[in-house]
């Protein structure tokens, strides 16, 4: 940067000689002051330089040298539409190595790559300037590799102080090209040339990780860290070999050492969450999460961290995460289902509802989160706009037992269309025979039938750990046992119920005292 201002300085000095200041011209003056304000908006990366430069030119619209900065600005602006009108500065008298570079650079940003090729070399037969060779060779690993690394290396020799940075970049030209061989040669020189400099140690060890060389990877990036290069990026990389060979401890280590080099450092934050997590630890592996540099920017984090708070049975918590996430990422799609999953598990059927609704407009091909919709609108009793929802899946995939088995139960709890619930538990059943949720509304189905010692028959072989976990289970059970007369039993599946249940709660009072 401070090489760039200095030749800016004497191009600002350049004109001085055509603009008088002896107070008889204004027009001078004020071209002079013009140009002067132009200079200081580009030394200021002052958005308004172009503009100034462009006011500057219309008082002196022949002036080869404005017409070259506005194209200089354009193009370091990624806007090479706005240098076209002042290109023709390279047809306007003599041109100097800079007006050779700078309109090589206008070409090759227009994809004129052969003429911007010609326009380096005619640059580099008046000049030997390191930084449009390095422009030029670096047009060239675009085009010709070979030819790239052929003037590099004659730069090279012609320049030992600068060899080990010179092989370095071929060896980066050619492990771009993935041509792994050949980049480790030209590392191997680099670290010939200056066995201090890091770059082509970090190449070569580049080299080795792609080919999966991940021992002689990890020799390499230990030499950097004796050397005192170690750094975020070596150790995290070293981490991740660590736990390819499945060696934890010495993978957290490296991970450890990369955040306290930098505390947000992505990778390191991942894994190092996942190590914590397969010692459920879930705490630190959402506070590593947290700390990551791309916390504020990671849907998927939030909604990682959302999942250890509910593992540290803190489901308000991660409710909390999954609003404020839904609301910081705009409605996304992902947080947006699980946060709806939330809601239902709080109760919150409205919110969850609209949350769905807002997915399925985004998203209407979004099958599970269909499902959840009905589930939701079958918990808020809207019964026809549930089946809609359903209806919709079961066009899609007429063997979606989920689907099938809550368009069943729902019609059981009415005490509606029982043949057509029987029918469509059969289809789930046939799908999935051995799931209990599925066979526990099988049961309920038969119960409304009137079968209640086929109902009892299903329920009993089902675990207690379903009715300890699923009140309306619980509540099936007891209900049956109910009208079989089994009191005790009966009391033991309501008192497990009745505080979720309504229906629980009401048939508890109906039991006989002991």
């Amino acid at each position: 940067m401070k090489r760039f201002l200095a030749v800016v300085c004497c191009f600002a000095c350049a004109p001085l000689c055509a603009l008088s200041l002896d107070g008889e011209s204004k027009r001078e003056a004020k071209l002079f002051n013009s140009f002067l304000s132009s200079v200081y908006a580009l030394r200021s990366n002052d958005a308004k330089a172009f503009s100034k430069l462009q006011k500057t030119l219309a008082l002196q619209p022949d002036s080869k040298y404005l017409k070259r900065l506005l194209v200089s600005a354009a193009v370091a602006d990624n806007r090479p539409d706005l240098a076209a009108e002042y290109a023709d500065f390279i047809s306007s008298g003599e041109n100097t190595a800079d007006d050779w570079s700078v309109y090589g650079a206008y070409l090759w940003k227009k994809g004129d790559l052969a003429a911007a090729r010609e326009a380096y070399q005619q640059a580099l037969k008046q000049s030997d300037d390191l930084r449009i060779m390095f422009q030029y060779v670096t047009l060239l690993s675009g085009m010709e590799p070979a030819q790239a690394a052929a003037a590099l290396e004659e730069l090279a020799s012609g320049e030992p102080d600068f060899a080990s940075p010179i092989y370095t970049e071929i060896g980066n030209l050619f492990l771009q090209r993935g041509d792994l061989n050949l980049a480790l040669g030209y590392f191997n020189k680099a670290v010939e040339a200056a066995p201090l400099d890091p770059a082509p140690r970090l190449g070569r060890g580049e080299v080795y990780e792609k080919a999966s060389q991940y021992f002689l990877m990890l020799h390499e990036f230990e030499e950097l860290e004796k050397m005192g290069f170690g750094n975020a990026a070596t150790y995290s990389r070293m981490g991740s070999v660590f736990l390819l060979v499945k060696d934890y401890p010495k993978a957290e280590e490296y991970f450890l050492k990369a955040k306290a080099d930098d505390n947000g450092d992505v990778p390191s934050a991942y894994f190092l969450s996942l190590l914590a997590e397969q010692k459920e630890d879930y705490a630190r592996a959402a506070g590593y999460l947290k700390e990551s540099a791309d916390y504020q920017t990671s849907a998927s984090k939030w909604l990682q961290v959302s999942f250890y708070q509910n593992k540290l049975n803190r489901p308000e918590e991660s409710l909390k995460t999954l609003e404020e996430a839904y609301q910081k990422f705009g409605g996304n799609v992902e947080i947006g289902f699980f946060y709806a999953l939330a809601l239902n598990d709080a109760g919150e059927y409205k919110k969850a509802a609209r949350v769905l609704k807002g997915v399925l407009q985004t998203n209407p091909t979004y099958t599970e989160a269909r499902l959840q919709y009905a589930f939701t609108l079958e918990s808020l009793k809207k019964y026809k706009e549930m089946e809609r929802a359903l209806q919709t899946v079961l066009e899609e995939q007429p063997e979606n037992a989920a689907a099938l088995n809550l368009y069943a139960y729902s019609l059981a709890v009415r005490g509606e269309r029982l043949d057509l619930a029987q029918e469509y538990i059969a289809r789930a059943l046939a799908v999935n025979p051995e799931d209990n949720s599925f066979i526990d509304t099988q049961a309920w189905i038969y119960f409304k039938q009137g079968k209640i010692a086929e109902a009892a028959d299903l329920l009993d072989a089902l675990p207690d750990e379903l009715a300890e976990r699923d009140a309306d289970a619980a509540y099936h059970k007891g209900a049956v046992a109910y009208e079989r007369g089994e009191w005790e039993k009966a009391r033991k599946y309501l008192e497990l119920s009745r505080r979720k249940n309504k229906e629980a709660a009401q048939l508890y009072k109906r039991l006989p005292p002991r």
